[in-house]
């Protein structure tokens, strides 16, 4: 049997590329164990073992600068603690790629429902929530479309600066107490639900559980005829409102093409039958 293995004996034998053994001899990760007065690149059989660890780490998804500090003092205790150390990395990786998947399930299951939703447009009906939570931030100026896109962002970035996902859906809440006073919009701002809790998150409040008279409608939250309207139906049906008012956005202006100008959006209006 000969003493040395070519670079592409070597490199065939792994299932890698020429170019990835000279990668690996260029930053001192796994150097051959000759080199001849050519350049060419040689291997005893007794390296086998190390390139067989080393590519399984890769495959394993650890970096090259940590199989290299690993590999060149190896025993043991550092295996365990390099693959220890992993696995805590690959389920940090799982659990964000499975909020990921549900945070897409969810925008799927909004979009397959788009047509029925347009069935009940301005058709005050009645539905059950369970309690939701969201991140609220008051609008800081007079509601526009610019101060309404800038506080939404506000909320949404909370999110996403905690690795979140903003999946399911966005609106402005406007507050019982200002709609009694017939200033719709004071105190009112932009809102994300949230999909699931984190004390790192700030600005969290809770809609509580219950019953909302509900209606689709397109419009924007400053368009507060639609609002009136509901409240309108609600006064002539004898029940009252008992909280802070939802105005969820279902599909926002950029499914649009005609029209810009327009949310499709649900209000929600906490409510109770009077006496």
């Amino acid at each position: 049997m000969k003493k040395y293995l070519s670079i592409s004996e070597m490199a065939e034998i792994h299932s890698v590329s020429r170019q990835t053994l000279i990668y690996y001899d260029k930053i001192g990760l796994f150097k051959p164990e000759r080199v001849d007065e050519h350049g060419y690149r040689y291997y005893s059989s007794s390296q086998i073992p190390f390139l067989r660890e080393i590519c399984f780490l890769k495959a394993a998804g650890i970096k090259l600068a940590d199989i290299k500090k690993h590999i060149k003092n190896r025993n043991l205790t550092t295996a365990i603690s390099l693959l220890e150390y992993h696995r805590g990395f690959i389920n940090k990786e799982i659990r964000k790629l499975l909020q990921t998947r549900e945070s897409i399930e969810s925008r799927l299951n909004t979009y397959a429902n788009i047509y029925s939703y347009k069935e009940e447009l301005y058709q005050p009906v009645i539905e059950e929530f369970s309690e939701r939570k969201i991140v609220f931030f008051p609008f800081k100026h007079e509601i526009s479309r610019q101060e309404l896109h800038l506080t939404s962002m506000r909320a949404w970035n909370t999110l996403v600066k905690q690795g979140m996902l903003p999946s399911k859906g966005f609106g402005t809440m406007i507050m019982k107490e200002s709609v009694k006073e017939n200033n719709i919009f004071e105190g009112a701002g932009a809102f994300v639900f949230l999909s699931s809790e984190d004390p790192a998150i700030q600005n969290v409040i809770t809609l509580p559980a219950g019953k909302y008279i509900c209606m689709y409608k397109y419009g924007m939250p400053y368009d507060s005829q639609f609002l009136h309207r509901l409240l309108e139906w609600i006064n002539d049906n004898h029940y009252k409102v008992i909280g802070n008012i939802v105005d969820a956005c279902v599909l926002d202006t950029t499914f649009y093409n005609e029209n810009t100008d327009v949310d499709l959006c649900q209000l929600q209006v906490p409510i109770e039958k009077m006496n």
